[in-house]
């Protein structure tokens, strides 16, 4: 079962006091889901080596990174025939021009996350219609 009510706020609140340790916790377990989610190759890479990769291009990395996560969200949802909205440019874009007014990542954030919940709800129905249980 992959985790269907993960809440922005929650991100927000939760990385001030970890001193963005949650920050980490949290995009780990969401990168793990959408790719067990995820029936194709392209696969996202570890949270973890993000960070490092981050760290090495003076934060590059992240947001590549970030458009490549909203883009698999929004793939794995039109072959799952989920509506999804807005695509990774949109988020992308608020990500980048939100920076300067300081609402525009948490804004994105919210788009993913909000997208990866219409998907784990989803793919969780699909798993209990499809299971079968075998009595002996």
């Amino acid at each position: 079962m992959i985790q269907e009510n993960r809440r922005t706020w929650k991100l927000v609140l939760l990385t001030i006091p970890t001193l963005g340790i949650y920050n980490i916790y949290f995009w780990y377990t969401f990168t793990r889901d959408l790719n067990e989610i995820n029936q194709e190759d392209k696969r996202i890479k570890n949270y973890i080596l993000v960070c490092l990769l981050t760290i090495l291009t003076f934060g590059i990395y992240r947001w590549v990174w970030f458009f490549y996560l909203a883009d698999r969200v929004q793939v794995t949802g039109y072959h799952m025939g989920v509506k999804m909205g807005p695509g990774p440019g949109t988020t992308l874009f608020c990500r980048l021009f939100g920076t300067f007014i300081l609402i525009g990542p948490i804004v994105s954030d919210f788009f993913v996350i909000r997208n990866m919940n219409r998907l784990a709800k989803e793919y969780n129905a699909d798993l209990k219609t499809n299971s079968k249980v075998v009595v002996q």
